[in-house]
């Protein structure tokens, strides 16, 4: 998706552009069991972000694809938007990138079975969700334990004694889906995000999210969408889920609730534990001492962001920072940039395509940055004003943001042909 965006921007300011993609097709995690091995797509996915909110500015999607489109529906928007940009002609499938590393004013990129190239710059757009990350627990598990990578459908786990670990949107998922079948599903962490519904008034609930609201105070912000909520009657049932550990609208972004979901929660189809605190064969301990006997255990505990392809300096995350001037461009080395690496809620379509073309007009010399430090000041800084409120609690260098915020620093760039 990030991927596509840039090579239509860097094509349309002149560039020569070769894209390499590890599956033997686009369409990135929307490409389910893309041979890649990378994608977490599983058979019933569809988007917790509304198709508006789903698309490239550039190409509007069907109005047939529903408010919340399928998997297979984004995967046929892609290749759409692929083909009415003639993308394919610039992409090379089925290779795996190995390495890539700063050569005398230019970018070596090393592939399976090819010589090394060499060029100007490199633009790094095949997303962060891709490492798992996994809690170290002691001792070891007899059943059958997964990353959310890896699920695929819910009829594996029937009859089963299942764990969840995770307090997110995919762990949600996941959980509500596998409690269809299993013979008893256990959500297992400390806290659980907040949760808005999908929709309110007959509308994507995403819709209301709009750049007037940034002009609030956060707490009169979180007012409005409470208030909007129960006049829609819409507030969703937590059913015994743990609180949060953090206010709406800051430190993460809610859980989107699905039918599916809904009915989970208010059937009590969950149990709910604290985190998983040791393995014992069969026996799996959680932090208030209680133990249950389980077959399976679903790991839904996000992802590390790293890029191994690029030295370490350049390529690792620590949590949730990832350090780039204007969330694109890493001030370590020039001519290196990261479309995508970000995490702004609804609207990332959006986002990386405007990114893709703040980039292509740096690269075409119509847009001029900063030298080093002035970049690593602006980075420490945290970023915009309103992303700082927002997130500033999970780091400096955070890949959290406000996306009306981003997007309007993003267009005062452009408009400007400088950025300081």
């Amino acid at each position: 998706m990030s991927g596509l965006a840039a090579i239509r921007a860097l094509l349309r300011t002149g560039h020569d552009v070769t894209a390499y993609e590890a599956g033997s097709g686009i369409g990135g995690m929307w490409r389910y069991a893309n041979d890649s091995g990378l994608s977490a797509a599983y058979a019933s996915l569809s988007t917790n972000t509304s198709r508006k909110r789903m698309q490239y500015p550039s190409l509007p999607m069907a109005r047939s694809a529903g408010d919340f489109p399928h998997r297979s529906q984004m995967l046929a928007y892609l290749e759409e938007y692929a083909a009415r940009n003639d993308l394919q002609r610039s992409i090379v499938c089925g290779v795996r990138v190995r390495a890539v590393r700063p050569v005398d004013g230019g970018w070596e990129v090393a592939v399976d079975g090819e010589e090394a190239q060499r060029f100007d710059a490199v633009a790094v757009a095949c997303g962060h969700y891709w490492e798992p990350q996994l809690p170290p627990l002691p001792g070891t598990f007899d059943g059958a334990a997964m990353h959310a990578r890896e699920y695929r459908a819910p009829e594996p786990f029937a009859g089963q004694r299942v764990a969840v670990v995770g307090g997110g949107q995919s762990a949600l998922d996941i959980a509500a889906e596998i409690s269809t079948t299993a013979q008893r599903t256990i959500l297992a962490c400390n806290h659980v995000h907040h949760l808005i519904p999908r929709h309110a008034f007959g509308r994507p609930f995403d819709d209301f999210d709009r750049a007037a609201a940034q002009l609030l105070p956060l707490a009169l912000h979180r007012a409005l969408m409470r208030t909007l909520m129960l006049a829609a009657r819409a507030t969703p049932d937590r059913g015994e889920l743990p609180a949060p550990d953090h206010r709406l609208l800051e430190m993460r972004w809610p859980i989107v609730v699905s039918p599916h979901m809904q009915r989970a929660l208010t059937t009590r189809a969950l149990e709910c534990r604290p985190h998983v605190s040791e393995l014992d064969g069969e026996l799996v301990r959680f932090a208030d001492g209680s133990e249950e006997r389980l077959d399976a255990i679903v790991f839904a505990t996000g992802y590390s962001i790293s890029f191994p392809f690029l030295p370490d300096d350049l390529g690792q995350g620590r949590g949730w920072e990832f350090p780039l001037y204007r969330r694109i461009l890493a001030p370590r080395a020039p001519g290196l940039a990261f479309i995508g690496v970000l995490e702004p809620g609804p609207g990332l379509f959006e986002i990386v395509e405007r990114q893709s073309e703040w980039l292509g007009a740096v690269l075409a010399g119509r847009l001029r940055v900063p030298e080093r430090e002035r970049m690593w000041r602006a980075i420490d800084a945290g970023g915009e004003r309103r992303s700082r409120r927002q997130f500033g609690a999970t780091g400096a260098h955070t890949i959290l943001c406000n996306r009306h915020a981003y997007l309007r620093l993003l267009a005062r760039d452009v408009r400007r042909g400088a950025v300081g």
